[in-house]
């Protein structure tokens, strides 16, 4: 017992010591796109796609700044509730873009029990999945599932586990005793856990207690992994008295975690006969008062991430966390120390997101909207003038003239066949303020071309311009495919001894590769293959010649 009696008095006064610190950024919440029904996670699949899944059974596509019609995955049929018990958590594999794996928690139609099952992504459509491709990994017992804590996320850690956690499947009621039979402190049970599953594995849930990464939480409705470190942080709801945000360093140690629940709620002890006499409680990260000790004004915390992101330099390293009662937004900065920023808010605030390049989006569950995390305060590295492209015969010339470069470093140009997925073409260093740039592509596709400029900063920090286009008017590499569309086999035709030929899935997976050994007619087969739009690249490593074109096969 003095153990941790001592231990939370020490931390009494570190989190005292923590309101003395630097300055933190300034951050707002910038609107992005409308339209939900009760979400509740957003999620990127290693593409520029944000995944947003919905309560009711629907995960749906944010493409190109819009949400698409078709879902890219519809579970409605099988889940308890469309209002409150449906989908909680959504995460893709970190080999997704080849695997087509993810997965997905909810809760079992007519039935108190969380399932976390694999899907597959469709062979045929990247912005679709399959239903029927369903594989059941673990299905967790919960007794009350709408009066009851359980959990409810998924995170791939840096380690490659996917990690789960679990309510403590207590009364989630103001007032109630917190946790009554101690399910979160027995290693018996799943309850109040964080679990770690090797997915990869052929059972993945088989004696599941023996994968009891951590316990000792009450309701762990929110966690993430620092995408730079791999550590963790989770955002565990407070019963009535106090929030908090817990932290473990990566990499982790062998033995289970424990955060103290329900001996301990943040520092504070609870219920002093669940504490055991020489147990070794992880300390919160930060806490902060809940509903009952702050009038009602805010409780559940909403856990968030690290920023990685590029855009804002002055926010890298903060953590951004949530209250979903008062929609505040928090911040804990690198040292350690934490406040609540005033007027940074967001209503009805269910969840945070990270898209692929790290960047942050706030989500709101009764609102139906994903907003972004922005600093507008960090100075953007360069400012162009103009940025122009003129077609000349076999090549495209493109110019362009900054008028302010802080900081800046280099131009990355990039080109790309459909406005989409860009490929680099040259690095231009930085030449200082008022420059005329300029840059002729020789080598250009000989459809329509999309160019840009990825604009980096000294520190890493980069933007993009506007995108500009246009046609090359060169004949001499031109590709012919005939007959397209084709039921499986296509004639290539204007090919070059040494050029390699490759096919590329909707995906973005590479098929198959072939090399030109003459400029006779080559013949690619994909009579194996499913229906749909394939991406054939030619290339020529001698001389930089690149040239794209879509196969159809029906």
């Amino acid at each position: 017992m003095k153990g941790y009696c001592m231990y939370a008095c020490l931390l009494v006064i570190l989190n005292a010591t923590q309101q003395f610190s630097l300055a933190q950024p300034t951050p707002v919440i910038q609107s992005f796109v409308a339209g939900f029904t009760r979400p509740v996670r957003v999620v990127n699949g290693g593409d520029a796609r944000l995944f947003v899944a919905e309560i009711g059974g629907k995960i749906r596509i944010i493409k190109n700044g819009s949400i698409l019609s078709q879902p890219f995955l519809d579970i409605g049929s099988k889940i308890n509730d469309p209002d409150w018990a449906g989908i909680f958590s959504l995460v893709f594999a970190p080999n997704y873009q080849t695997s087509g794996y993810f997965y997905v928690l909810y809760v079992l139609k007519n039935s108190t029990e969380v399932q976390l099952s694999r899907f597959t992504r469709s062979t045929s459509d990247a912005d679709l999945a399959e239903v029927s491709s369903e594989l059941k990994i673990l299905t967790i017992p919960y007794e009350n599932i709408l009066g009851g804590h359980r959990g409810g996320d998924l995170a791939f850690g840096m380690d490659g586990f996917l990690y789960v956690s679990t309510g403590d499947n207590g009364p989630g009621s103001r007032g109630a005793i917190g946790d009554p039979g101690n399910n979160s402190q027995n290693m018996g049970k799943l309850f109040g856990k964080i679990l770690r599953l090797d997915v990869n594995s052929a059972s993945p849930a088989d004696n599941i207690l023996n994968k009891i990464f951590a316990l000792g939480l009450r309701n762990p409705w929110r966690f993430s992994f620092d995408r730079s470190s791999g550590d963790l942080w989770i955002g565990d709801n407070g019963q009535d008295a106090w929030e908090e945000v817990n932290y473990l360093k990566y990499p982790f140690t062998g033995t289970p975690a424990n955060f103290g629940w329900n001996c301990l709620e943040g520092t504070q002890t609870y219920n002093a006969t669940h504490c055991a006499d020489g147990t070794i409680y992880s300390p919160p990260k930060y806490t902060y008062p809940g509903f009952s000790n702050n009038g009602g004004s805010s409780a559940s915390v909403m856990g968030g991430y690290v920023y990685r992101g590029s855009k804002y330099p002055s926010l890298k390293g903060y953590y951004f966390f949530g209250d979903y009662q008062s929609g505040k937004i928090g911040l804990i900065s690198p040292a350690g120390s934490g406040s609540f920023p005033t007027g940074l808010n967001y209503e009805s605030l269910i969840s945070f997101g990270e898209d692929h390049e790290g960047e942050l989006y706030t989500l709101s569950f009764l609102n139906g909207t994903v907003s972004k995390i922005a600093n507008p305060g960090d100075p953007l590295p360069v400012t162009l003038a103009y940025f122009m492209l003129n077609s000349k015969d076999c090549s495209q010339q493109l110019d362009w003239k900054t008028e302010s470069e802080i900081n800046f470093k280099a131009f990355e140009l990039q080109h790309s066949t459909d406005g989409k997925k860009f490929e680099r073409i040259a690095s231009i260093p930085a030449l200082g303020e008022g420059h005329i740039y300029h840059y002729n592509d020789n080598l250009p596709y000989a459809e329509t071309a999309y160019y840009r400029l990825k604009m980096i900063d000294q520190d890493g920090r980069y933007q993009y311009s506007k995108l500009i286009r246009g046609a090359s008017h060169c004949l001499e590499n031109s590709i012919t495919i005939f007959p397209n569309p084709s039921s499986g086999s296509f004639t290539i035709n204007g090919l070059k001894s040494g050029y390699v030929v490759n096919v590329y899935h909707v995906s973005g997976r590479k098929i198959f590769g072939r090399k030109a050994i003459s400029e006779d007619g080559l013949v690619l087969d994909l009579k194996g293959y499913a229906n749909g739009v394939y991406t054939m690249k030619v290339i020529d490593q001698q001389t930089g010649f690149s040239q794209s074109s879509q196969l159809v096969k029906e």
